[in-house]
């Protein structure tokens, strides 16, 4: 099977962000305990998606 190319269909959008070496430093920390091991992506998804549900921006469907 070839190769495909282009953006996951879970995630099509892709956003560039700066952040500091303290932040960075805490998403690492965060990665280092997470079993299976997820990838900074991830990470970053996991942890503002967390945010956005907790202070009411996010509504997620029950599954």
């Amino acid at each position: 099977m070839a190769a495909t190319r282009g953006r996951p269909t879970e995630f099509p959008i892709k956003k560039l962000i700066a952040i500091d070496q303290e932040i960075l430093d805490a998403v690492e920390a965060f990665r280092a305990v997470q079993h299976p091991a997820i990838n900074q992506s991830e990470a970053f998804r996991h942890i503002l998606k967390d945010w956005l549900s907790a202070n009411g921006y996010l509504h997620l469907a029950s599954g």
